[in-house]
């Protein structure tokens, strides 16, 4: 309760303040900045001591001289002595590369009070300086933002060597203060350089292997782009899928000369739920099947012919449902029957449809490499090792890098898979699908090129080329996942299956669409059950009572040519779905087979969580 209730006097029991920092510098003709820092620090509370956290960035390099500590009483100096653990007064330690911390106090000494001690740090830092084409610049940090506590007064004394010409102002002297905690003291200072030897500095152009690996990753991903597109094009799989002028002739010589199933299978290239509704619609409509809507999602399913008599796919159906040889089931039957070890229509009757589809299908496959994906990938993980061997430190990060793109590669085929089932998509279809490989691409080339070749990060030429040549294995393999992999006559034949159910879906819309209850199978096998269930919520009861006055559950299939609007939401020739489309859910709950049981009646496990461009900077305070 005080804790909570009093939260200054817990800030007053630590407390931390710089009453002055004074940095003496130097820039020598090499252009590496001397720096000697004296911190004059006032300590409150158990504090350990002090702490200067270093801002190195990459391609620059730190060289720790000493640190010092002045005795209050005389004025001398005290070096203090490197340990790996500092648990004496006036030993000093490096947490890490950045991070160098010395003890003022013993955990058994008393909290300090307002007790004032100056230690004096002494180091070297190249890389400082910027090279603009011909001239230079010194853009420091002379001051350390991240830190608890403000610096009352801060003095600098920046000195040059005669090599240097300052090309704005400039003084030899600086003072500021106080500075809050987070406040810099930058110097920004154009020089021209008359020295003989060439200076320590970053170029602030990009490296050549920077330029080169953007350059190549950019412009090979473009070329693979418009391969992908001429290819896909050439194949007739970019052409447009327009439903104008398709009439009922049109439907009846395209569409209807082939079973329900097949139609749906050949379209999209998948077996699902949508064919194996389609096969028991079809089925009913033609007299083999008896259908009754039990309640939502649940069907009774009377077999209307000898199943000796069936073939193919129809006849898998058959045998999987009516189990035990018996002439009726239903969805409860059918999941109580299979509960133990589980049952899925849609493979069942996967290996007789297949090859009904193939047989429909115009022979002919565009054949797909993927020699250069492999192929990039292998030299990625070549060139990660080799930087690996030569730097260790780069090992960790290349085997996560190797292990997500595989990932990667893995997931990026999702795309694919979406663009080649659903022959309908186009241009703007497949320019959306390449995103995800157009953001593994664009994405490297601006790490690369804004933090490798800005110097925020120091890489090896091994690891820009690792990089660059994963990203374009990761890419070349999500766009191959997209390529046809039939024929351009296939791809024709799937075309026209498209646009005829781009034609059903368009009259859907329809108050008064163009439709026949003796198409529905086919509607269903073209997965638009959803749809013919809110046209018949809309629409149904609109309909004229010719078009709707044949409900029976069974009968063979009428001709469309007996039926001059026959729409009724496709119940009468597909067993009872009648104007609330109840049919078709129910079916699809047939269609939907049933889950295998677990191995283990639980599971358990969770888990939850929840500068500016300056070189200098950093961070100090205590420990």
């Amino acid at each position: 309760m005080l804790w909570c209730i009093a939260p200054g006097a817990q800030a007053a029991e630590r407390e931390l303040r710089w009453k002055a920092l004074d940095v003496d510098s130097h820039l020598d003709a090499h252009g590496v900045l001397d720096v000697i820092e004296r911190h004059t620090i006032v300590f409150t509370g158990d504090w350990n001591g002090g702490e200067r956290v270093f801002n190195v960035r990459a391609r620059q390099k730190l060289e720790f001289i000493g640190v010092q500590r002045i005795d209050a009483k005389t004025g001398s100096l005290q070096a203090l002595q490197e340990t790996v653990v500092p648990n004496n007064v006036d030993e000093f330690t490096w947490t890490d590369r950045r991070t160098l911390r010395w003890r003022s106090r013993l955990p058994s000494d008393p909290p300090f009070a307002n007790t004032q001690l100056t230690y004096v740090l002494h180091y070297k830092l190249s890389g400082i300086l910027l090279k603009e084409d011909a001239q230079y610049r010194i853009d420091h940090d002379f001051a350390f933002p991240n830190r608890p506590g403000p610096i009352e007064r801060f003095t600098l004394n920046l000195d040059l060597d005669p090599v240097w010409q300052p090309l704005s102002t400039y003084q030899n002297r600086y003072s500021a203060g106080p500075l809050e905690p987070g406040e810099s003291f930058v110097v920004n200072i154009p020089l021209r350089y008359s020295g003989s030897v060439a200076p320590t500095a970053i170029d602030t152009r990009r490296p050549r292997e920077i330029v080169v690996a953007v350059t190549a990753l950019l412009g090979i991903f473009a070329l693979l782009v418009l391969v992908f597109l001429m290819r896909e094009r050439s194949l007739g799989r970019l052409a447009p899928v327009d439903p104008i002028g398709i009439d009922s002739a049109w439907i009846e010589n395209n569409i209807l000369t082939y079973p329900a199933e097949v139609i749906g299978a050949a379209w999209d290239g998948r077996i699902g739920t949508s064919e194996v509704v389609a096969l028991i619609a079809r089925m009913t409509a033609e007299g083999k099947l008896e259908s009754k809507v039990e309640g939502p999602n649940s069907m009774r399913l009377n077999l209307k012919v000898d199943r000796d008599k069936l073939n193919g796919h129809e006849r898998a159906l058959v045998d999987g449902l009516f189990f035990g040889h018996r002439t009726e089931t239903s969805t409860k039957e059918v999941r109580q029957h299979y509960k133990s070890r589980g049952f899925d229509p849609a493979s069942v009757i996967k290996p007789q449809l297949d090859n009904h589809v193939k047989r429909i299908l115009p022979p002919g496959d565009a054949r797909v490499r993927h020699r250069a994906s492999l192929v990039l990938y292998v030299a990625g993980i070549v060139l990660f090792a080799w930087s690996s061997y030569y730097e260790p430190v780069l090992g960790g990060g290349a085997v996560a890098v190797v292990m997500i793109s595989l990932f990667l590669v893995a997931i990026l085929q999702i795309p694919g898979w979406l663009f080649r089932s659903r022959i309908d998509w186009g241009l703007k279809a497949a320019a959306i699908l390449l995103i995800p490989a157009s953001v593994v691409s664009l994405g490297t080339a601006i790490f690369l090129w804004w933090y490798a070749g800005a110097g925020e990060v120091d890489l090896p030429w091994t690891t820009i080329g690792a990089l660059t040549v994963l990203a374009l294995a990761i890419s070349n393999a999500s766009i191959n996942g997209m390529k046809s992999r039939q024929s351009s006559a296939a791809i024709a034949f799937r075309k026209r299956l498209a646009t005829g159910r781009s034609f059903f879906l368009k009259e859907l819309e329809k108050p008064q669409p163009n439709l026949r209850d003796a198409w529905h199978p086919w509607l269903l096998a073209f997965g638009l059950g959803k749809q013919i269930d809110v046209w018949s919520i809309r629409h149904a009861s609109t309909t004229t009572s010719a078009s709707t006055g044949d409900h029976s559950t069974s009968g063979s299939s009428q001709s469309s040519s007996s039926m001059p609007t026959g729409w009724s939401g496709g119940g009468g020739l597909s067993g009872g779905a009648g104007a609330s489309g109840t049919w078709a859910a129910a079916a699809a709950g047939m269609a939907a087979g049933v889950a295998a049981a677990s191995s283990s009646s639980s599971s358990s496990g969770s888990s939850s969580s929840s500068s500016g461009g300056s070189s200098g900077g950093g961070g100090g305070g205590g420990w």
